[in-house]
């Protein structure tokens, strides 16, 4: 695989808080299935327990705290539903991100999207970079095991046949992070939400992306 920077094989990018300011239609979508199928009055609404985790550990949140009395994968295609309903009204992206994966075009390394999200409602955050796409993507679909486990992380590296301690991740949740670190790989965490990360010394924290750069986040 042959970049103008062999020290990075890989950008892997979450997307919910990283790539895109997302975050905010899946706890819209929460709200409203607890306020349609459950008890709105049982913890005051979702919160940062269902960040970063799969689409299954928070549908069944909504089911066993807020009493929605539906199946698992009756709750997941709602909160789907939901959620892109929300997001036809435009994709907000995050501070610093597409310049990143401009400079990461631009030097010839590849970049995919791992995120816990169906590929559904990946494919239609994507569709709608300004001018920019991923050479992969590793949904909540693709993977048996979720972030906080590597899995994901392990598939996309994988995906480019890229060496995962080569690969930098961009995360903004614990669970992304630890995903991220267990397989290996080189992590910027953005604790703009006022995520706590434990220090580890493959992990950068930031603020934001913005101002990031390639050099910045070069592997050892």
């Amino acid at each position: 695989m042959a970049t103008s920077n062999p020290q990075i094989q890989a950008l892997l990018c979450d997307m919910d808080g990283t790539l895109s300011d997302t975050e905010v239609f899946w706890q819209q979508a929460e709200r409203r299935i607890i306020a349609e199928y459950g008890n709105p009055t049982a913890g005051g609404g979702p919160s940062h327990q269902t960040i970063g985790v799969s689409m299954e550990a928070s549908a069944a949140l909504l089911r066993d705290q807020y009493g929605v009395a539906l199946e698992i994968d009756q709750l997941i295609q709602l909160a789907v539903d939901f959620a892109l309903e929300s997001m036809s009204g435009g994709v907000k992206w995050m501070p610093g991100v597409l310049a990143l994966l401009d400079e990461a075009e631009a030097a010839g390394i590849p970049r995919v999207l791992v995120t816990s999200s169906p590929s559904s409602v990946a494919r239609a955050i994507v569709s709608e970079l300004p001018g920019q796409s991923f050479d992969a993507i590793i949904s909540g679909d693709d993977v048996s095991s979720h972030k906080p486990e590597p899995e994901p992380y392990l598939r996309a590296a994988e995906a480019l046949g890229a060496e995962v301690q080569r690969c930098v991740a961009l995360e903004d949740s614990v669970p992304g992070v630890l995903s991220a670190l267990r397989a290996g790989c080189r992590v910027v965490g953005v604790s703009s939400t006022g995520e706590a990360f434990e220090p580890h010394e493959r992990l950068i924290v930031r603020q934001s992306l913005q101002g990031l750069s390639l050099r910045d986040i070069a592997v050892p």
